[in-house]
């Protein structure tokens, strides 16, 4: 059901000039005044960004180590939207950065199909496929070619206050059937068990629940199932269910809502990305003991099947404009290589507070939560992205309001489903 791109078509031929090395991408010449290939690379993890500084000193170290070799030219750029603008307008117009990031996986495909991107694959999967943590470099595929190294990650662990589970006498459910049972305990206790909104661009929390529903349903390839197949009717069964577990106001409540709720000790059980637990540590003294008290768990099974899997997707990726010169290829691959070297990105996680797609040694990360949440990843039966993140525009806009219309009892499971498929048939 992921959307399908043509590979590239064409890629016009440039005639050799006199020193007989050529940019891909527009470009005159592959060597700057100092003899060195020369990479070019609008960054936006400059200025403020939480990465700028060590990743700043990652790109000098590359430089000084291929001093008289290569070179990376750092171009920067502050404004994200603007950056991207001017990202696709090149793109657009004939041109691509040596290296760029993007991102979505969407910004990926629609790349992908301009023919003027290079096809990865190879070296992802033969030169350095041991820097990745699982299902990272397949997960960003483009019709089975990676047209794009998988950087920095979202990681989505489901979270249990432990300390309301422990005054219930119940347990860190490992199924949808436990997990019921762990709700009516804690509902028995006084504590309203599950965070819900319907609200919200996106109805973040619910849809993170419907990702985590949908694996038990449909496991490891459900995004390559039809939406009307039967995981996706039973995920909105399981999701419809969660309703009778949470607060009144669960209809309409946006990311603001949920998130009081579970940081004040109201609800229990909890899912969003790791970047939240930084503000639930640094702010300890508003909701104290809350970090302490956190048990963080992987997916459920569902009827016995497809338990332990995890949400992870990639919030940015490094994309490389078509090559025409193989030492210039060469030298890119150098560069992704070295940035994607376990030891370097364990230091640019540990400054910046994000996570990676690379496997660094999780004991070594300074958030502990996060190297919980990071541990679970690897440890994962199987791992597949959100449903937002793979979904079309067209469903992801429409998730939200057949979510309302479903939990509200408007619509069944089966034309909740139905109702996907038709906004995916709508493209």
């Amino acid at each position: 059901m992921k959307r399908q791109f043509a590979k590239a078509v064409s890629v016009a031929l440039v005639s050799a000039m006199a020193a007989g090395m050529l940019a891909g991408c527009g470009e005159n010449s592959v060597t700057n005044a100092d003899g060195e290939i020369e990479i070019t690379f609008p960054c936006i993890w400059v200025g403020t960004d939480s990465k700028a500084e060590v990743f700043g000193q990652m790109v000098e170290a590359f430089n000084e180590e291929y001093d008289g070799q290569y070179h990376v030219k750092i171009e920067d750029q502050s404004d994200y939207d603007a950056y991207q603008d001017s990202i696709r307008t090149q793109i657009t117009n004939g041109k691509a950065p040596d290296v760029f990031t993007v991102k979505t996986q969407a910004d990926v495909e629609y790349y992908a199909s301009s023919g003027k991107v290079m096809d990865l694959t190879d070296f992802l999967e033969e030169d350095i496929a041991d820097n990745f943590v699982q299902g990272a470099v397949d997960n960003a595929k483009v019709d089975g070619v990676n047209y794009a190294v998988p950087y920095e990650m979202a990681y989505i662990p489901i979270m249990y206050n432990q300390a309301e589970l422990d005054e219930a006498e119940t347990a860190v459910p490992a199924s949808f059937e436990e997990l019921w049972e762990t709700c009516d305990a804690l509902q028995d206790s006084g504590v309203t068990p599950m965070c819900q909104m319907t609200g919200g661009g996106n109805a973040w929390t619910t849809m993170l629940w419907y990702s985590y529903a949908l694996a038990a349903c449909g496991g490891a390839d459900v995004y390559d199932k039809d939406y009307t197949d039967e995981a996706y009717v039973k995920a909105a069964e399981l999701v419809q269910e969660m309703y009778n577990y949470t607060n009144s106001d669960a209809v309409g409540a946006d990311a603001s809502v949920v998130n009081g709720h579970f940081f004040n000790g109201d609800d229990a059980i909890y899912t969003n990305g790791t970047w939240i637990l930084g503000r639930i540590n640094s702010e300890e003294a508003t909701y104290p003991d809350l970090y302490q008290n956190l048990t963080l768990g992987a997916g459920l099974s569902n009827e016995g099947a497809n338990g332990n899997a995890f949400i992870s997707y990639c919030q940015a990726y490094i994309m490389v404009g078509a090559q025409e010169n193989e030492q210039k290829e060469e030298a890119i691959k150098t560069f992704l290589a070295y940035i994607t070297d376990k030891q370097r990105v364990l230091e640019l996680a540990n400054s910046s507070g994000s996570l990676f797609a690379i496997d660094v040694d999780s004991a070594q990360l300074t958030n502990e939560k996060a190297a919980e949440a990071y541990d679970l990843c690897k440890n994962a039966s199987f791992v597949i992205p959100s449903f937002e993140a793979q979904a079309s525009t067209e469903v992801a806009n429409a998730f939200r309001s057949l979510l309302e219309e479903l939990v509200l009892g408007d619509i069944t499971p089966e034309q909740f489903a139905a109702g996907l498929a038709e906004a995916e048939n709508k493209q």
